[in-house]
């Protein structure tokens, strides 16, 4: 009894504030502010995959999904795995899933990578510069060829594949229009022009 009755009183002096204080209601249609997140940092690449300085990093995302290659005559007329387009999810830093990337080809859009934005946003890209990567697909530097909406791929100019894990094409002979498709991560660094 005299436990429950200190809680009592702990309870008036704590939790009621002033007897009779009338308290705001939070407007919970809005958002929370908070502080902007620090911009990413530029990453350390091979020479020949340098975006010029005047070019801002704007966006890191984590991918995760397949490369996809088809079986088709290579210029020798042999059957080989080409590539065919890739298809794999976008992730943010917090692991949310903010996009996707896939090929042009996939969608009946020009030849080519793409990035989508759940906002609606697009890039689509090309002039690849490589860098291998042994044992994983190589590193590139892709060109924005168009972009398309008006929301966080809008005004790319160029990506960088990095970090890159798997997604390397089959060995060995294959039969005319399989396809196959080989699991790869990577990070993908979108820039902006100034």
């Amino acid at each position: 009894m005299r436990l429950q009755l200190l809680a009592l009183v702990a309870c008036l002096v704590g939790c009621g504030g002033k007897q009779g204080a009338a308290t705001e209601p939070k407007d919970v249609s809005k958002p929370a502010m908070t502080a902007p997140a620090a911009p990413p940092a530029r990453p350390t690449v091979p020479a020949e995959l340098v975006v010029s300085e005047d070019h801002k990093l704007a966006l890191m995302a984590s991918a995760k999904g397949v490369q996809i290659y088809e079986c088709a005559a290579d210029t020798g007329g042999a059957m080989a795995w080409k590539l065919h387009a890739p298809r794999a999810d976008l992730f943010d830093d917090a692991g949310n899933q903010i996009g996707t990337h896939f090929g042009g080809v996939d969608k009946g859009l020009p030849p080519g990578p793409y990035w989508e934005a759940k906002d609606g946003s697009r890039v689509h890209c090309g002039k690849p510069v490589s860098a291998p990567n042994q044992g994983s697909i190589p590193l590139l530097r892709l060109e924005a060829l168009d972009t398309s909406g008006t929301g966080m791929f809008s005004k790319v100019t160029f990506v960088h594949r990095l970090e890159t894990t798997g997604g390397v094409a089959p060995a060995g002979a294959c039969t005319a229009g399989k396809t196959t498709e080989v699991q790869y991560t990577a990070k993908y660094y979108f820039y902006t022009a100034p």
